[in-house]
């Protein structure tokens, strides 16, 4: 399914299978619940938009201080190889404890990008976590 339709039943495939998961664990005798759980956004258009975390607008409201550190694809080596650089990576980070409150991904591989920032969300990691990790070079999440 080509188009936007197509575009909306990918993003929402994910909370489906998550939800089958928590409905069979709890036939099983399990106590899972779909509240509070972190879930992603994802777009798969040319280029791929994704999204996980907080946007600007629930910091401000909470009067959380933050930093926004944003990139452009052009900066992105992987990026610039098969000369995809349209786009940014941007990231939302708590200026106390530099925990990645949000982040957004628009370009190619975004949706990958996303997936190696949420595991940092959910685990609640600096961001400096992710600065500082030796990555495969040269890949999409390394920048």
């Amino acid at each position: 399914m080509g188009g936007w339709g197509g575009c909306r039943k990918s993003t929402l495939h994910h909370i489906s299978e998550d939800d089958y998961r928590v409905v069979r664990d709890n036939l099983l005798g399990g106590n899972r619940v779909t509240t509070g759980r972190q879930v992603p956004f994802c777009l798969f258009t040319d280029p791929e938009f994704a999204r996980v975390g907080s946007a600007k607008r629930k910091p401000l409201a909470q009067k959380i201080d933050y930093r926004l550190f944003k990139i452009p694809m052009v900066g992105v080596l992987r990026a610039q190889s098969p000369m995809e650089t349209r786009g940014f990576l941007k990231c939302l980070v708590e200026r106390h404890t530099d925990r990645i409150l949000g982040f957004v991904a628009f370009g190619v591989g975004a949706g990958e990008i996303m997936g190696c920032v949420q595991i940092a969300v959910l685990s609640g990691l600096p961001y400096t976590t992710l600065r500082e990790a030796v990555l495969a070079h040269p890949t999409i999440p390394e920048d």
